[in-house]
């Protein structure tokens, strides 16, 4: 039996002024968001986990991971819709867009060894006009390095 002493406001003061010792007081701190850089009010002691903790200003913002995507890439798509417009380097056609490795190593997604092309020249690269193909490749790849640079 505790006889109601947990239940007196002395008790819950000296909690209260313990917890300020121990913890800081439970004020208001302005935090920079994480994620989209914006700054949050965070209202607790400052000594605490959960101030540690408090790095995002909306849940929306500590749930966003796209920019782990961005950087940890595996698809050879993606990784070239990253450097390149969804449309054929050569021509511009845009409705349907085939992926090409320019050294044919589809294990090698690194980006300057991938090209956007449409149906028609991706088949033409793996065809008997490949002669006519590289120039024209070799040229937008050239041209794209210069726009990034």
């Amino acid at each position: 039996m505790n006889n109601g002493k947990y239940h007196t406001e002395e008790y819950k003061i000296k909690q209260a002024i313990k917890n300020d010792r121990r913890f800081g007081p439970v004020e208001k701190h302005v935090k920079a968001c994480q994620c989209c850089g914006s700054e949050f009010i965070f209202e607790g002691r400052i000594k605490t986990k959960s101030f540690e903790n408090a790095r995002f200003c909306s849940r929306s913002c500590a749930n966003n991971r796209q920019s782990w995507w961005n950087e940890n890439a595996v698809n050879h798509r993606t990784i070239a819709f990253q450097n390149w417009k969804q449309e054929c380097a050569i021509c511009g056609f845009d409705k349907i867009v085939a992926v090409h490795h320019i050294d044919e190593n589809h294990d090698n997604n690194d980006p300057h060894n991938l090209i956007p092309l449409c149906p028609n020249h991706h088949e033409m690269v793996h065809s008997k006009w490949k002669s006519e193909m590289l120039p024209l490749i070799e040229e937008a790849v050239a041209k794209r390095l210069g726009d990034v640079s």
